[in-house]
C-alpha cells in the first residue's frame, strides 16, 4: 500500500461472491501487474512490526496502535532500504524483531551477509516467503472519503486471499468498514504477522527457507 501513517483493517480467508462483484466496480489505484509480488517476511513470535525483504531492499512497516480490529501502521519512504545495509539499520532490525544478532559489522553489508546474520539471530528468526498477486482500488465512501481497498491472492505458502481497507482517519475507516461488512463474510480479521503465525502453527511449509538456511548456517558454524 502507499507510504505514510494510516489505519488499516485486514482479513484473511476466502472472499465472498458479493465482495468480488463489488470490487470489480472500483477504479484501480494504479494499473494491476500481472507479475506476482514476492515478499520474504522476517518473523519471530514476539515481533509486532512488519520486516520484510522486497526486491533487493529491506522494508519496515511499524505497528503503532490497535483499536479493536483496526490497526495503525507507519510505512515511511526512508525505510525502504536498498542493500548494502548500514549498521544502524541492523540495529533497527534487532529492535523491531526483538532479537540479538551475533555481531553487527562496522561497515554496510550486502543481502547474503545480512541473511547469514539473520540465520544466527537469537531467538531464531523465521524467513517466510509469500508470493502474492495484489490489486489496489479506490472506493469513494458515502461520507465522501476515499478508502484504499486491497484484494490479494496469496499463492505461497498456501492458497488464500486477504482484503485490506486503509485510511488516515480511524472514524472514516470504521464507517466504511461497517457499510461493507456483509461483503467481508469469509474473512477473519488479522494482520500478516498473525497470519504467518497461524501458517507456521498449522504445519505449513511457510518456514522452509528458515529451516534450510538456519540448519545450514548452524552446521557451518559448528564445523
Amino acid at each position: 500500500m502507499p507510504f505514510g501513517e494510516h489505519w488499516e483493517w485486514r482479513g484473511f480467508g476466502r472472499t465472498s461472491p458479493a465482495f468480488r462483484a463489488w470490487f470489480q466496480t472500483l477504479p484501480p489505484y494504479y494499473p494491476p501487474s500481472e507479475v506476482p509480488l514476492r515478499d520474504e517476511y522476517l518473523w519471530t513470535p514476539s515481533c509486532a512490526h512488519n520486516v520484510k525483504l522486497r526486491y533487493d531492499a529491506l522494508k519496515f512497516k511499524r505497528f503503532i496502535a490497535r483499536q479493536g480490529a483496526f490497526e495503525r501502521w507507519l510505512e515511511a519512504p526512508d525505510e525502504f532500504l536498498p542493500f548494502p545495509l548500514h549498521p544502524d539499520h541492523l540495529r533497527q532490525v534487532e529492535a523491531l524483531l526483538n532479537v540479538r544478532l551475533p555481531a553487527i559489522p562496522a561497515r554496510p553489508i550486502d543481502r547474503d551477509a545480512f541473511l547469514e546474520l539473520i540465520a544466527r539471530a537469537q531467538p531464531p528468526v523465521h524467513r517466510v516467503t509469500v508470493i502474492k498477486q495484489r490489486r489496489l482500488s479506490r472506493w469513494r465512501a458515502v461520507s465522501g472519503e476515499e478508502i484504499i481497498v486491497e484484494w490479494t491472492h496469496i499463492l505461497q505458502p498456501r492458497a488464500e486471499e486477504t482484503v485490506a481497507m486503509e485510511h488516515e482517519s480511524l472514524a472514516a475507516l470504521q464507517q466504511a468498514h461497517a457499510r461493507i461488512a456483509p461483503r467481508l463474510a469469509g474473512l477473519l480479521a488479522m494482520n500478516y504477522l498473525q497470519a504467518i503465525g497461524r501458517w507456521l502453527s498449522e504445519g505449513s511449509d511457510a518456514d522452509a527457507d528458515h529451516a534450510a538456511t538456519g540448519e545450514s548456517e548452524n552446521r557451518r558454524h559448528e564445523q
